[in-house]
């Protein structure tokens, strides 16, 4: 069973599906949509925009929709990304949920860093051992602890 937040993320992604049909928003939320369903599953991703693609043709293809055929496209895809929520568990629904959320909010990946480099959103603790030295582009909160004593061995 899927907690209230997860049932309201769900809500407002088939909200976004029906409000985006149509519109100039439509084509870069089907793709963020098929990849979350997908989950790196190419078929699957490919079957998903497909529905997509042919649901918003059936709702669109008597003009613009009214409230009443809205709120049941809506209904039908929150229906469907509630059921793909509920059949992960653990680690991988609290990631999916992560992912739907930004997907939802229209935020976008960080862009790969440069050289080969990571962007972290969040925390990140950096760590130098035996006199190596650690270093990162921060914009954020830094928290510095003291390293460990050496460690001396008895000869």
């Amino acid at each position: 069973m899927l907690t209230e937040e997860l049932l309201t993320l769900a809500a407002a992604a088939g909200a976004a599906v029906a409000t985006a049909a149509g519109t100039d928003a439509w084509e870069e939320l089907r793709t963020r949509l098929g990849g979350w369903f997908g989950r790196g599953d190419a078929r699957l991703e490919e079957s998903v925009l497909a529905e997509l693609d042919s649901s918003a043709e059936r709702l669109l293809e008597a003009g613009t929709p009214n409230g009443n055929e809205l709120e049941r496209y809506g209904a039908a895809w929150r229906d469907r990304v509630a059921a793909t929520l509920e059949q992960l568990d653990g680690p991988d629904r609290e990631y999916a949920a992560r992912e739907l959320r930004r997907l939802v909010t229209g935020e976008t990946a960080p862009a790969p860093a440069p050289g080969g480099g990571q962007n972290v959103r969040g925390d990140i603790r950096v760590h130098a051992e035996q006199g190596s030295l650690a270093a990162a582009l921060i914009n954020g909160n830094v928290t510095f602890s003291p390293p460990p004593p050496p460690v001396r061995s008895e000869g």
